[in-house]
């Protein structure tokens, strides 16, 4: 008799394994075949320096960053944000045909003073993933956004705001659970600042990571983790592996958009 109920239970839970994994087969059938590009933006200068130790891959010009979105428009790019992205994930919203996102590392105060007005100048929205240790903080001679900064883009509904850590260190060289705490910690510190955040995407660092990280994070209620270079396919869509395309400095906007079409 025991034997009979260990049985039925197996079969019960096989069952339910299948259909979810059905389910899942029949909703990633239903999602289009389209690129899914998110752009990666970092600190901005009004005036290019001669020379620059990362050479000049996280470095930008305002007047470069608005090129880059004026051209994108004009060639029938819909920019979405990170939430629309998941809601689209979750047939909650409507994918245009050209879908492109906009992100940006490290919550550098040029993100407020420079991108801020021309996101709201071209009524599009963007995301950026700050390091809670560096908010308010002036570091090196670079200025970092406040909360007050960060309160004001989030109220607007132009910009959203996601965590890219607490300390900004390698990820693929700490302890899971430090890692897990540090992430956490960096939310509480933002939810305490900003408000409650439903939807926490989570950035890498450097884009270190392990599959021990990744599988912590999203036991810890984060929904989106960003980590890798490349494109993604919304047809076959991984929240736990969201892809990105850095844009170095003066990058154009049609050399963005040839980048996009020879990426698969």
């Amino acid at each position: 008799m025991k034997l009979k109920r260990i049985l039925i239970v197996i079969i019960v839970i096989l069952i339910v394994i299948i259909v979810a994994v059905a389910f899942n087969k029949y909703k990633n059938n239903k999602r289009v075949d389209v690129k899914v590009p998110v752009l990666l933006y970092h600190n901005f200068v009004n005036s290019v320096p001669e020379e620059d130790p990362d050479n000049f891959n996280y470095i930008n010009t305002p007047q470069s960053f608005e090129e880059n979105i004026k051209v994108l428009l004009e060639n029938g790019y819909t920019i979405i944000s990170m939430k629309e992205l998941n809601d689209a994930y979750n047939f909650k919203f409507e994918l245009p045909s050209k879908p492109i996102v906009i992100t940006f590392d490290d919550g550098y105060y040029s993100n407020y003073e420079y991108i801020y007005p021309i996101l709201k100048k071209y009524n599009v929205k963007a995301s950026i993933f700050i390091v809670t240790d560096k908010v308010g903080k002036e570091i090196d001679g670079i200025k970092y956004l406040g909360w007050e900064e960060c309160l004001e883009m989030q109220e607007s509904g132009f910009v959203e705001i996601f965590s890219h850590s607490k300390k900004h260190v390698f990820y693929d060289r700490l302890p899971t659970k430090e890692i897990r705490d540090d992430v956490l910690e960096s939310y509480r510190v933002i939810e305490e600042n900003l408000g409650n955040k439903e939807f926490k995407v989570f950035a890498y660092p450097y884009g270190a990571y392990t599959r021990k990280t990744v599988l912590a994070l999203k036991i810890s209620g984060i929904d989106m983790q960003v980590y890798d270079i490349g494109i993604n396919n919304f047809k076959n869509l991984n929240k736990k592996y969201i892809k990105r395309i850095n844009v170095p400095c003066e990058m154009t906007g049609k050399e963005i958009i040839e980048e996009i079409e020879k990426m698969n």
